[in-house]
């Protein structure tokens, strides 16, 4: 988006007579593990904003049950929503309105995206002409994330599958107590494909565990390592830099506003960037993030939080402005979910999600009430 579009944006009209909050649990085909724990299901929060006309738009609030990836979980993102960020709606006008407003708020930025994105698409259900139209790449290509596995069959068996499937990146899931037997009976395969690789440790190695963090930075010399050490563990990162001078590490949690990316990238440790609107604090500081990187030459692809349908779409949009990505992690709604709450789910064609294609992606209310575990109803 372009600065004049986002000044069209902000300067468009906004109106809101209520919000719902509607809290989902949506089943998943099958449960997934990472560093993190194991989950068997998407818990997420949907934010319904009511405009002036009555119509209702939808966000999708892309924190934990738990506060085991952010300081944020769902039960206090209601509250927020709740006692502080609503009371105070009554007094926007424009969708640049909602920029001081959350100012004032500091951190919970998947709270606050939630809300920008509802209130964003109540704004292009009424002034189409705010949509941005810098998206440049009609296919946008998408990869998966790949749980950790113990099953040495299951895992050749996935990753065959995977490979088949034409993802753009395969990135797999890995901890200190990853068993490595398990890479070496399919590196051949990763090493010869033209499918991108790349890794996700979720935070959980120490300066300790360099032995075995070294084996994916040997034998995967291109790929990126995304989150190896704890957010803000400097130690840690500092002595895996100095033990591995080759190590690329692709940044995650750290990230979460423009400053700590500026901060990074001046220590000289950046070297990609995982960028997940809910967790920066939605679309606009999204794309302050992308302009530094496409200033500074870091690469940098979109990655997702398990969303349903609401919140893959809209990542699915600002990945589109980003041409020289080699994958986000953004893949079709079936991967997960054997009913999302978008109909027809996100498709992926050879590798890539077609941007047309969103456009027929609708909201379906009766699967949103299906799977609802708690309603709040926010009115004046």
């Amino acid at each position: 988006m372009a600065l004049h579009e986002l000044n069209v944006l902000n300067a468009s009209p906004l109106s809101c007579q209520g919000l719902n909050l509607v809290r989902l649990n949506l089943p998943q085909k099958e449960q997934f593990v990472s560093g993190i724990g194991v989950r068997k299901s998407r818990e997420a929060l949907v934010v319904e904003w009511i405009d002036g006309n009555g119509r209702i738009s939808y966000g999708e609030c892309s924190c934990r049950p738990d506060p085991y990836y952010s300081p944020e979980f769902l039960d206090a993102a209601i509250q927020l929503v709740r006692q502080f960020i609503f009371p105070q709606l009554a007094g926007v006008r424009t969708f640049g309105d909602l920029a001081p407003l959350f100012r004032r708020i500091r951190g919970w930025e998947f709270t606050k995206a939630a809300v920008e994105m509802a209130a964003y698409h109540a704004v292009l259900s009424d002034q189409p002409a705010a949509r941005p139209h810098s998206p440049v790449v009609d296919g946008i290509p998408v990869g998966i994330s790949m749980g950790i596995q113990t099953d040495p069959e299951v895992f050749a068996r996935k990753v065959e599958d995977a490979l088949q499937a034409g993802y753009q990146r395969l990135k797999f899931k890995i901890s200190p107590r990853t068993d490595l037997e398990l890479f070496e009976r399919v590196r051949p395969a990763l090493q010869t494909s033209d499918t991108y690789v790349s890794f996700d440790a979720n935070g959980s190695y120490s300066a300790e565990d360099l032995d075995h963090l070294g084996y994916f930075v040997r034998h995967f010399p291109e790929s990126a390592l995304e989150q190896p050490f704890s957010p803000d563990n400097y130690a840690d990162l500092l002595a895996g830099k100095r033990r591995f001078p080759e190590l690329k590490i692709c940044f995650d949690e750290e990230i979460r506003s423009l400053g700590d990316l500026i901060k990074l990238h001046r220590l000289g440790v950046l070297d990609e960037v995982n960028l997940k609107p809910g967790r920066v604090g939605g679309l606009v500081h999204s794309l302050e993030i992308m302009a530094y990187c496409k200033e500074h030459c870091i690469p940098c692809w979109v990655g997702g939080m398990f969303e349903t349908g609401i919140g893959r779409i809209f990542n699915l949009g600002i990945a589109a402005c980003l041409p020289e990505a080699r994958a986000h992690d953004l893949s079709p709604s079936d991967r997960y979910f054997a009913e999302d709450v978008v109909a027809p789910g996100v498709q992926m064609q050879h590798g890539f999600v077609l941007r047309e294609s969103l456009a027929d992606c609708v909201v379906q209310p009766d699967i949103i009430q299906k799977y609802t575990t708690e309603k709040i109803e926010l009115r004046p």
